[in-house]
């Protein structure tokens, strides 16, 4: 089909479902109404998640653009720092979840959804969530033993303005809250596997409000970073106990995680699957998380505000990509199981179509814009230098281009390829960072980022998507025999 003939096409389509969803009874009926065709009920689930997402992604922007200015003049410079590397220390501690509570449960969850299966998605859930909370044990009791020997200032490399007591009552209350979240946040992979992310979303709007809600009250009585955790996170525990409850009680009360339902097969077997998403988490934090950790050692707490605040404006397309293509991860393993490769090569090609038509060019307009947007948004102090966006751009790009074939390995479990060039990528991300950041500063670690991905993901991943899809046309059958004249 020709390019101007295809964009008519979807401008049609798009002009179609926005006056469906402007009239109350389509936009109920959009919501609520299951199609009897499989594929296009794939779409439309997908579609809602995907619209959740950006809205929830709007809620976090906006609540970025009021709350990053707001907290950087109220904490200052070396303490908002702080704060942005506990985040991201926090997400290393979140591998103590062996990855129970991500894609390897949305995997059998999918499955047994697929194979219509409640007795084995019941076990499934129980078993991880009983597992979560014995984890949850171990790491705190583990915290507790070693907070008295932790060097905190040592390890933030802080001045004499921050407190060791301040830095402290900081890190209990981000473990406290992280021990309570670990077991519940499996919610959301029940959720996702029953292809009803746009609820996962829902409640993390919720949560997000309560977030900003808490940040202005904050703010206004002057509390330090204890009560800024306490606004941040703990708030949307709340949130997060509500939707514990309303979906093992209202929605899905036969997941329920009943100790009597936990077996010990079905926590090997997420282990066993728990353990390559992992290895995957772990290369992710190197390849995501890392440079937070890489500038304040190399470069000093305070640079990490300028790469985190140019990061979030350049870096802002990947993020709607990866939420406009996650949904498809559950929908690939439920046609999966009811051996739909067809549905999953036309949706592969699509969403690979839309994620760089809209992504690309979305990134070089942010790219132009990002020095002006940050200097309104965050102060001169924030401005990047030229080559920092650009690199920043470039590693956006690549992973635009090459989000939906990582969904698709994920979705049909071909996690080996999608394993190798994550932890390639992450190996790439540190070690070229650690060797350019202190004789380029923030450029070199973009830098890191960005040819890291290139000469990893892209020779890997689609190389590996070309094999699902061979194996799956030899496995179709072929033309039935022409009965004889």
């Amino acid at each position: 089909m020709p390019l101007r003939s295809f964009a008519m096409v979807l401008a049609e389509k798009v002009a179609r479902v926005l006056k469906t969803c402007a009239e109350p009874q389509g936009l109920r009926a959009l919501l609520t109404r299951s199609n009897a065709d499989a594929g296009r009920e794939r779409y439309r689930r997908a579609g809602l998640t995907a619209s959740a997402s950006y809205i929830a992604k709007a809620l976090t922007v906006l609540t970025g653009f009021v709350s990053v200015p707001l907290t950087i003049n109220y904490l200052g410079a070396e303490r908002y720092g702080v704060w942005l590397t506990i985040s991201s220390l926090l997400m290393w501690v979140a591998l103590t979840d062996f990855g129970l509570t991500g894609n390897a449960l949305v995997n059998v969850l999918s499955e047994a959804t697929g194979n219509e299966d409640r007795e084995k998605a019941r076990d499934y859930v129980a078993s991880a969530f009983w597992a979560l909370v014995a984890i949850a044990l171990l790491v705190g009791m583990a915290f507790a033993v070693a907070f008295t020997v932790i060097p905190w200032r040592t390890v933030f490399r802080v001045s004499d303005a921050t407190s060791t007591q301040e830095l402290a009552r900081t890190g209990a209350l981000v473990m406290a809250l992280f021990i309570i979240n670990l077991p519940l946040s499996l919610v959301r992979s029940l959720y996702n596997a029953h292809q009803d992310g746009y609820l996962a979303n829902l409640w993390g709007i919720a949560g997000g409000i309560a977030s900003l809600l808490g940040l202005f009250i904050v703010t206004r009585f002057h509390g330090g970073l204890p009560e800024l955790v306490i606004a941040i996170s703990g708030l949307p525990v709340f949130v997060l106990f509500a939707n514990v409850y309303d979906a093992f009680v209202r929605r899905y009360p036969w997941l329920a995680p009943a100790p009597s339902a936990v077996r010990w097969s079905c926590i090997r077997h997420l282990l066993k699957l728990g353990g390559r998403y992992m290895i995957m988490q772990l290369a992710a934090l190197g390849i995501y998380q890392s440079q937070a950790m890489i500038i304040t050692q190399m470069i000093g707490p305070a640079q990490v505000v300028i790469f985190v605040v140019t990061y979030k404006i350049v870096a802002l397309p990947l993020d709607l990509a990866y939420m406009g293509t996650a949904p498809f991860v559950s929908a690939f393993g439920e046609a999966k199981a009811r051996h739909d490769w067809k549905w999953i090569k036309s949706c592969y090609k699509n969403a690979t179509f839309a994620s760089i038509a809209l992504g690309v060019p979305l990134g070089a307009a942010l790219a132009l814009l990002a020095k002006p947007l940050i200097l309104v948004w965050a102060g001169p102090a924030a401005v990047p230098d030229l080559s920092l966006v650009l690199w920043l751009f470039l590693y956006t790009a690549i992973g635009v281009c090459l989000m939906m074939a990582g969904q698709l390995l994920s979705g049909v479990q071909r996690l080996e390829p999608l394993t190798l060039s994550l932890v390639l990528s992450a190996i790439g991300c540190v070690s070229l960072g650690i060797a350019f950041a202190p004789g380029w500063g923030l450029s070199g670690v973009a830098f890191a980022m960005a040819v890291s991905k290139i000469v990893t993901f892209w020779p890997i991943q689609l190389r590996a998507v070309r094999r699902v899809f061979r194996a799956a046309d030899a496995m179709a059958p072929g033309p039935e025999p022409q009965a004889a004249a």
